[in-house]
């Protein structure tokens, strides 16, 4: 039976236009055989409330479709079901900055290595990814009321920690598939591996160009 254990929780958060995403739902049970009582094992409920769902009766949380999205977009993926450290760059080749370094001496590690992000750690804590993306928007909105002389100066100094320069990743376990991953990638700019509290390598889109070059 299939279970949510690789599942990330998200916020509770009602979605919109839920009909067209139980329609699509539906569709994707169809194609790859998939019950309804399989996804009512997803979320440890009876097979009567997720009937109750697609009938209307039961509202539908983010994290609740999230999961029956995942579990589904990994069945109807062509790629290989190998698991994704096969492919992920390990932890001793990781690439990372601490929290106390600048966002200038990030935004040089990012354009020297052609990178869109690089993970932040604190100490042996991960914080997450500075992002080309969070550094472009801090320059355009700035998170502090006050600061002397021009923005971006002031910017280049502080520390990446405190910049509001870091977006979230998704953490998967080493045994995930590439397919699963894959679909977080679509969200993300990279994914972390772990199997306890500290990452054990990353994966990023570059990771799947090279299956289409390399294979």
């Amino acid at each position: 039976m299939p279970t949510a254990k690789n599942v990330h929780k998200r916020s509770h958060i009602f979605l919109p236009q839920i009909d067209d995403l139980l329609r699509m739902i539906d569709q994707w049970c169809a194609r790859t055989g998939v019950s309804r009582a399989d996804l009512a094992n997803l979320l440890d409920l009876d097979r009567s409330e997720a009937t109750r769902v697609f009938k209307g009766g039961r509202r539908l949380v983010y994290s609740e479709a999230q999961t029956w999205v995942d579990f589904l977009l990994e069945r109807l993926s062509p790629l290989p079901e190998e698991p994704v450290q096969t492919i992920a760059t390990p932890s001793r080749d990781l690439r990372y900055v601490q929290s106390s370094e600048t966002v200038g001496g990030v935004a040089k590690r990012l354009t020297r290595g052609n990178f869109t992000q690089i993970p932040v750690f604190d100490g042996l804590k991960y914080l997450g990814l500075a992002t080309d993306r969070m550094i472009v928007e801090r320059l355009l909105h700035p998170n502090v009321k006050r600061f002397e002389g021009a923005w971006a100066d002031c910017l280049r100094k502080m520390p990446v920690g405190e910049a509001g320069v870091i977006e979230t990743s998704a953490i998967y376990p080493s045994n995930a598939s590439i397919s699963e991953v894959a679909n977080a990638l679509t969200q993300y700019y990279a994914v972390m591996i772990s199997d306890n509290s500290v990452p054990e390598g990353i994966v990023t889109r570059w990771d799947y160009l090279k299956l289409l070059s390399h294979r």
